[in-house]
């Protein structure tokens, strides 16, 4: 059943065009994410979809009641029955409503709803981990429409059955749930980069032999001096011909360059190696230890019985209910608390959201650089794949938005003269892409790090280790395959990708030089197959 249709939708803001879409629909029990850089317009396109904007030209229409969850600073409407209210522990009216509680309070008021079709603009961004799945189970059970925009890739993992991207103008629809969108982006800019480099060979080839018809043509010698005038013409005669063709030639040749269907060249993003050189390594056995660390607020115990140690190279994710005391064990270990052992050669660093580590009139790159052991140029690669592009990083500090602020000072932290990081949610306020290039460059990097986030996709991609607090007992442990088999099945499903991978490659190489025809639609049936046998694979995996 169709619950939402939009046709020839366009937003344009001054003279940049926002996004265009020629047909977008909604279908009873889908949910769709909704991705996109910073500034692509996601949140607007969600909008115009709920009616709450107006597109500057297309038509949206809508069959159902539909209800919108609107981000924190954008107040919701409708009444919270008393069930939701009980289930989602909404909090009688007062002044002040922490962020988590209003959010809690716009899910509850949708959901009360009666609504068919739910649009949700960052619904989890203030929830803490159980709150995150309660709305994680709401949404499975929910058998409307879901149209979601979230930085959270587990759970566009987790409940989406397609993604609609927003990038550069356009709406593109993948089908599958945010991993599977990932393979399938990869996959294009692998075939993207196959076809720009066949036409890269082809326009060459081209090229070469119109330069050698061109050589040829002017080669080609007047009559000599000794011949008679009517040898004179007879040769002059053939020359000219001989000459006009080569020329026809080159022309057409020319004309075949121009007519080329020109591919671009995809975007390359550079690969991140830290210079060991210049990066102070920990040789002790321990970074840092714990001996019965506990802690308080009031009276009220947040964790105890902390012991265990953190060796070099770990990444350790903290983490604990809102509340368990996660942000006050890292201002512990930056304060060297009783119980808390720091190894002589460690040099801390240290980020939180108050971003105190920046100059605001200095620019981004003047900010990192005054810290940094690292060359300008490595610096500027490290900023490049956080999306501050060539002229970017010369921008004054207090200019910058707060995604923008955040990712600076976190490049300060990663790119200091220091060897063990501690990351106070370092993944707020980032999108999708610059959570994806934050995670590889942490990733990448050679000392160690304790981080505390709400993000489960990010502890999944990065952390060797797990601290997890509680009342009762705090504890570390870490990371660990499950045995041999666990281990073979892995191998084994490598194996597999690999051998679906080359077989792709072979058929793109055969999709580009194959003709219309019986052949032509037996190679794509057999794309699309190998396409949903590497899907299949990629879930196993996950």
């Amino acid at each position: 059943m169709l619950l939402l249709e939009a046709i020839n939708i366009e937003k344009s803001y001054g003279d940049r065009l926002l996004f265009q879409a020629e047909k977008l629909q909604v279908h009873r029990g889908e949910r769709i994410g909704i991705v996109g850089k910073n500034g692509e317009g996601k949140s607007t396109l969600l909008h115009i979809l709920m009616k709450k904007m107006s597109p500057d030209q297309g038509i949206v229409q809508t069959y159902g009641r539909s209800s919108l969850i609107p981000q924190l600073d954008v107040q919701p409407t409708g009444a919270v029955s008393p069930e939701m209210k009980s289930q989602w522990n909404v909090p009688n009216e007062a002044d002040f409503l922490s962020g988590g509680e209003e959010t809690r309070k716009k899910i509850a008021a949708a959901l009360s709803s009666g609504a068919e079709l739910l649009a949700a603009d960052e619904p989890t961004s203030h929830l803490d981990v159980k709150g995150v799945e309660k709305f994680e189970e709401e949404m499975k059970a929910f058998t409307g429409s879901l149209l979601l925009i979230s930085h959270d890739r587990e759970l566009l993992n987790r409940l989406c059955t397609s993604i609609w991207e927003v990038e550069d103008g356009k709406v593109h629809c993948y089908e599958g749930n945010y991993q599977e969108y990932v393979t399938q982006k990869k996959h294009a800019v692998e075939r993207q980069q196959f076809e720009y480099e066949q036409y890269v060979k082809e326009k060459q080839r081209l090229e070469l032999a119109s330069e050698e018809k061109s050589q040829k043509s002017k080669s080609l010698k007047k009559a000599p001096s000794r011949m008679g005038n009517s040898e004179a013409r007879l040769h002059k005669r053939a020359v000219g011909k001989q000459k006009a063709k080569l020329d026809r030639s080159a022309k057409a040749i020319e004309t075949r360059i121009e007519k080329l269907e020109k591919k671009e060249k995809p975007k390359e993003m550079e690969e991140i190696h830290f210079d060991l050189s210049q990066f102070h390594q920990v040789h002790s056995k321990q970074v840092l230890s714990f001996d019965k660390v506990s802690a308080s607020a009031g009276n009220h115990m947040l964790f105890q019985n902390l012991k265990g140690g953190v060796k070099p190279g770990a990444k350790v994710a903290i983490v604990g209910k809102n509340g368990a005391g996660k942000s006050t064990l890292l201002n512990m270990i930056q304060q060297q608390t009783e119980g808390i052992t720091v190894a002589k050669p460690v040099k801390l660093g240290f980020f939180h959201q108050r971003l105190e580590n920046l100059d605001p009139a200095k620019s981004i790159l003047e900010n990192i650089k005054e810290d940094s052991p690292y060359t300008e140029q490595f610096i500027r690669t490290v900023l490049s794949r956080l999306l501050f592009k060539r002229e970017d990083v010369y921008k004054k500090v207090e200019m910058l938005s707060g995604g923008e602020r955040v990712k600076t000072a976190l490049a300060k932290v990663f790119l200091g003269n220091y060897n063990v990081l501690l990351l106070d949610e370092p993944t707020n306020y980032l999108d999708l892409h610059t959570k994806e290039a934050l995670q590889e460059v942490l990733k990448a990097y050679p000392g160690t790090i304790l981080f505390v986030t709400h993000d489960r996709y990010f502890v999944k991609k990065l952390a060797t280790h797990v601290l997890t607090l509680k009342q009762s007992k705090a504890e570390l442990a870490a990371i660990e395959d499950t045995g041999k088999s666990k281990k073979a099945s892995q191998q084994q499903n490598e194996a597999e990708k690999l051998a679906v991978q080359l077989e792709l490659t072979k058929v793109i190489s055969e999709l580009s030089i194959t003709p219309e025809g019986k052949e032509k639609q037996r190679l794509e049936k057999r794309y699309e197959e190998l396409l949903e046998e590497r899907k299949r694979l990629n879930r196993k995996e996950g």
